[in-house]
């Protein structure tokens, strides 16, 4: 829930920004800067919160977050220039979501170590769920209402999200017990400087920055910090262009929209199917057969027109089944490598790459659409950001997988 009303008003971006290009009547290009400055905002942050929620309460810290988006969509609500707009995503709504995603991720690899894959996966789908069914509402309020009037009921929204958060982070600091990691549901010793990360600390004592330090040292840190960057060029490339994309293909824009929210359940489908099954076949092989699954349904997406909407409809579902999934499996893989202590500072780290890939990914677009006209370019940037995620993955990944033994299991229970 705490996702769900972090994320639905924000990833009605695409819808809101040509009503923001036509109030103040700007290029493509400068249209997509407040989401621009968000990622960036996004990025710069993510190493201090992430060390802020190994220091103090997640509840203080996710109430806080979930207070900064209610502020901003009330700062964005009377903007008068385009300059307010990009203080409200840039500042308010960049830090309280960026407060909230950190501290769902820790909160929740925290609290359920050694099935976090499935346990990121159905948190994850809080953000698909609530942006699936904004998408719709948003699409047909905003010409009607118009976009400030709008922005007023996403920061009531915001509110919402407030004894939610409290909730989220009241009961026992760890639910699974620490015995399932023996078991070998979770990678244990990561090579190298990592495994010194998780060293049991003397009780009262709290997370040690040099811990922090050897592990983002580490080439496999990289590696994966990479991977995010890549993952981050898929998701934001493809997301905020393909409803105007298939406008632009003949699509009606209503259907686009819709298209859109069909993306968002897929979406939620995948994050709670796929985190499960590479929980029981391992992050690489669930991870690559998902990477594939992206580049099929992102080549259906551009592919479609007025006149093919089944195979619009197809690349929508593919798509977001396979990103949603390589969103919750990303997180597990971090959260076996990286977790303990330290986690909160190592994925604030990790979590810079992720706006930096959208970053890249929608400034390129911009500039490439102003000048082409189409956002073929984003298309050829999501491919290569496939096979660069696929790479790292294979590269760096979580190394215990145990998938033949789970698939002789599964083989010997289909003989019987």
């Amino acid at each position: 829930m705490v996702g769900a009303v972090a994320y639905a008003p924000l990833y009605c971006f695409p819808l809101m920004a040509p009503q923001f290009e036509r109030a103040f009547g700007t290029s493509r290009e400068l249209g997509q800067m407040p989401w621009t400055m968000f990622l960036l905002v996004s990025a710069l942050a993510s190493p201090l919160l992430g060390r802020a929620y190994d220091v103090v309460a997640d509840r203080i810290l996710m109430l806080v977050g979930s207070a900064l988006l209610a502020i901003g969509w009330l700062v964005a609500s009377v903007a008068t220039d385009v300059a307010f707009l990009i203080a409200a995503y840039g500042v308010f709504l960049a830090l309280g979501v960026q407060l909230v995603f950190v501290g769902t991720t820790t909160a929740v690899a925290r609290r359920y170590a050694g099935v976090a894959g499935l346990a990121l996966g159905i948190a994850y789908a809080g953000p698909g769920i609530g942006v699936a069914l904004a998408l719709p509402i948003a699409a047909t309020a905003i010409p009607e209402i118009g976009w400030r009037a709008t922005a007023v009921v996403f920061a009531g929204l915001s509110l919402v999200a407030l004894p939610f958060a409290w909730l989220m982070t009241s009961g026992s600091a760890v639910l699974v017990p620490g015995a399932a990691v023996a078991k070998g549901l979770k990678e244990t010793a990561a090579p190298g400087a990592i495994a010194a990360s998780q060293e049991p600390l003397p009780p009262g004592s709290r997370s040690r920055p040099e811990a922090v330090r050897r592990s983002i040292r580490t080439r496999r840190f990289m590696v994966l910090l990479i991977g995010a960057v890549a993952i981050g060029c898929i998701d934001e490339g493809i997301y905020q262009t393909s409803s105007r994309h298939a406008v632009a293909q003949g699509i009606d824009p209503g259907f686009a929209a819709t298209l859109l929210a069909l993306q968002c359940y897929a979406y939620v489908a995948g994050q709670i199917i796929g985190g499960a099954l590479s929980d029981r076949f391992g992050r690489r092989y669930v991870g690559l057969w998902c990477a594939a699954l992206i580049a099929i349904g992102a080549t259906g997406i551009f592919a479609a027109t007025g006149s093919l909407l089944a195979l619009a409809i197809a690349g929508n579902a593919v798509y977001g089944f396979g990103i949603g999934a390589t969103i919750a499996i990303r997180s597990a893989a971090f959260s076996d490598v990286f977790g303990g202590h330290n986690f909160g500072a190592v994925f604030g780290i990790i979590a810079v790459a992720y706006p930096a890939g959208g970053i890249i990914v929608m400034n390129a677009g911009g500039i490439l659409y102003d000048r082409l006209g189409n956002y073929w370019p984003v298309y050829g940037i999501a491919m290569v950001s496939v096979v660069a995620w696929s790479a790292a993955l294979v590269v760096a990944g979580p190394r215990r997988h145990g998938l033949s033994k789970r698939l002789r299991r599964v083989r010997q229970r289909l003989a019987v």
